[in-house]
């Protein structure tokens, strides 16, 4: 399905677009926003944290052989489109743990700042510091969930490669992610008759770990039917 997108920037030959879609995260966050500026930072911390974490993603498979063919920013986060992933399972523990890990760096880079720099005078700069630390460690403790096939859930499946084949490991991880994609649904449900903001996101990412998951463990599948070919 074509979905319009913009190139925004390269960088170590990995190309960065924008969805179209991005444009609702960034409208609602003006909209929630205490001004027009600091809803803007928000949005732009955002943008920035994400492509952090996709490039944490990518840099890492890199070192593993797995290149990745481009970075997309929608409404739904980042993702970084891999030409191929890791085959081992330590391989594709660190690459799925990189990404958090430049999260909670970004989040520290911020809390230290805050502590260090002369901020009280300057309430954009403070307000740009605080959404830093927050938005980084709320995003790296939320893709550590076992939401297969977000980080966490990838880390889960490469644990379990210790035990069990590819397939197996792939189909376990799917229905422990369809688990939590249930629960966050239905918190989405929730939050949306009672109020809560961003309630759509919680459904939309749900529908899409239960889809994605399956689709992994299809191509699970199929590669181990091509190995014994």
């Amino acid at each position: 399905m074509y979905r319009l997108k913009f190139k925004l920037f390269e960088l170590f030959e990995i190309p960065v677009y924008l969805d179209l879609t991005f444009a609702l995260i960034l409208f609602m966050f003006l909209q929630s926003g205490a001004t027009f500026e600091a809803g803007l930072i928000e949005a732009l911390v955002l943008a920035f944290s994400i492509v952090a974490h996709e490039f944490a993603h990518a840099l890492t498979g890199r070192a593993f052989g797995c290149e990745t063919h481009d970075i997309t920013l929608s409404f739904i986060g980042g993702c970084a489109s891999m030409l191929s992933m890791p085959r081992r399972g330590y391989q594709e523990f660190l690459v799925a743990l990189a990404g958090p890990l430049m999260s909670f760096a970004l989040s520290g880079l911020g809390f230290v700042c805050l502590l260090l720099l002369p901020t009280e005078n300057y309430f954009l700069f403070m307000h740009l510091l605080a959404c830093l630390m927050w938005m980084n460690l709320v995003l790296g403790c939320f893709n550590l969930l076992p939401g297969f096939p977000m980080d966490g859930g990838r880390i889960f499946r490469s644990v379990m490669l210790l035990f069990v084949s590819r397939p197996q490991a792939t189909l376990i991880a799917m229905w422990v992610g369809r688990v939590f994609a249930v629960l966050l649904g239905l918190s989405g449900v929730y939050y949306l008759f009672n109020g809560g903001s961003w309630a759509f996101l919680r459904i939309f990412i749900a529908i899409m770990i239960w889809k994605d998951g399956y689709r992994e463990y299809q191509l699970a599948q199929m590669e181990a039917s091509w190995s014994y070919a």
